[in-house]
């Protein structure tokens, strides 16, 4: 199913799978790429009962760019958004990367409508002031000379060393709809997200930490912090993956996926 919601003026696009009133599992996409990565993981959630849904981000796939940094926050509302679209009142959300900051975000804005979160190869932190200054740069690069003057360098650092060529033909696939529009918008959008480290402790549902064991781009400390800091939260190293381990590894991350919604299911799942 394919929906198209309107959202702060502009079209936003939101595919789906699994029965109508199931429970939903929204995935939020990294940087640069589109909702469609998740084909693999909606086709999943159908056959487990499951509604699978995921969105593209503002000048991502099918969606409209924003015109001006698209906050992490301003992608929590739009998953906000889709939700409604959907008839869920609330979900389990998986995001990666940038996915996982508005995943973060979420949590601060929409609690109660977070029923457990697989935050995948992210991290809870800011960007520091030389981060913030080359996302501005590649920005500045996108609007330039159009969006394959940053993703056609990131790309090969978003996969494992060790990973076939095949996956950065895949990544390249799920990236080649990015706008440079929407490219800048995004960098500038993550470079103004807060700290997320003093909400961690307030966390009041299931989590899963995964990480890339070659991920180039977040540190293991990094992803170490994030999973210290949210209470009871489980934490997966998937060897021979990086940063982009829900696509190198599908098998082990829909595995920790797997064990997040049992953990929902358990009684005491919510504190």
């Amino acid at each position: 199913m394919e929906l198209r919601l309107r959202f702060e003026g502009r079209e936003a696009f939101l595919r789906a799978e699994g029965p109508a009133g199931a429970r939903t599992v929204l995935f939020l996409h990294p940087f640069p790429l589109d909702g469609s990565c998740w084909t693999d993981y909606l086709g999943r959630c159908a056959a487990a009962g499951l509604r699978g849904a995921a969105l593209d981000a503002p000048g991502f796939g099918q969606s409209m760019a924003a015109g001006r940094p698209c906050t992490m926050d301003d992608l929590a509302r739009l998953a906000a958004a889709a939700l409604d679209a959907l008839g869920a009142k609330s979900a389990a959300l998986a995001g990666c990367s940038m996915g996982g900051y508005a995943t973060l975000a979420f949590h601060r804005l929409f609690p109660s409508r977070l029923e457990g979160a697989a935050l995948l190869c992210t991290k809870a932190s800011a960007d520091s002031e030389e981060a913030k200054n080359r996302r501005e740069e590649q920005a500045r690069a996108a609007l330039d000379k159009g969006p394959d003057a940053v993703t056609a360098t990131l790309l090969p650092k978003l996969l494992s060393p060790s990973s076939p060529h095949i996956f950065l033909d895949l990544a390249t696939s799920f990236a080649r709809t990015a706008t440079a529009q929407g490219v800048a918008d995004a960098l500038r959008g993550m470079a103004l997200r807060p700290d997320s480290s003093p909400d961690l402790p307030r966390w009041r549902v299931p989590a899963v930490v995964v990480a890339g064991k070659d991920d180039q781009v977040i540190p293991a400390a990094e992803t170490d912090a994030l999973a210290r800091g949210i209470p009871g939260a489980a934490h997966a190293v998937i060897e021979g993956a990086g940063h982009l381990a829900f696509l190198e590894k599908p098998d082990e991350v829909w595995s920790a996926i797997e064990g997040l919604l049992s953990e929902i299911d358990r009684p005491s799942a919510r504190l």
